[in-house]
């Protein structure tokens, strides 16, 4: 073979061998996309099933039903089922930290309403970080989260 031959051969394979390698790394790349849009969809359905709960525990407090305690732990056990799968880690660590938080203050009376905001929303303010979301504003915690639900919110705050 002459070396005419070697550069016309070249000259058609690199091509071919570069477009087969170029479609299988788009290919890799869409499927990621596609998986990390399936989980981030996941990730905010589950999120806003936190979001709820907080809220309606707020909701059950203001007129004092009696159930909501134990109601709130079996709903937040719930949540902890399916969020294991899609969380991030910081979110698993926020939610781990709370639940450490009301394992050792469980059934004490001077309970301390200040760290148990801080922790419930230092979970919110994880997850609207995972989700991409600015959080600029919302306090070092997320107190501000909170803040239209609390009617003695800069008291709490203090």
């Amino acid at each position: 073979m002459n070396s005419q031959t070697i550069i016309t051969i070249l000259s058609i394979t690199l091509p071919v061998f570069g477009a087969g390698v170029g479609y299988l790394i788009k290919t890799n790349i869409e499927k990621k996309k596609a998986l990390t849009n399936e989980v981030t969809k996941e990730r905010r359905e589950i999120y806003q099933q936190y979001v709820n709960l907080m809220i309606g525990f707020f909701d059950h407090t203001k007129v004092k039903r009696k159930d909501s305690d134990s109601k709130m732990i079996s709903e937040l056990f719930d949540f902890y089922k399916k969020y294991v799968l899609y969380a991030s880690p910081s979110v698993i660590k926020s939610f781990s930290d709370y639940f450490q938080f009301l394992y050792k203050n469980n059934g004490e009376e001077n309970f301390d309403s200040k760290k148990n905001l801080n922790y419930m929303t230092k979970i919110m303010l994880e997850m609207r970080k995972d989700l991409g979301l600015k959080n600029k504003g919302l306090g070092k915690n997320g107190e501000m989260l909170m803040r239209a639900l609390l009617t003695d919110y800069d008291e709490l705050t203090k």
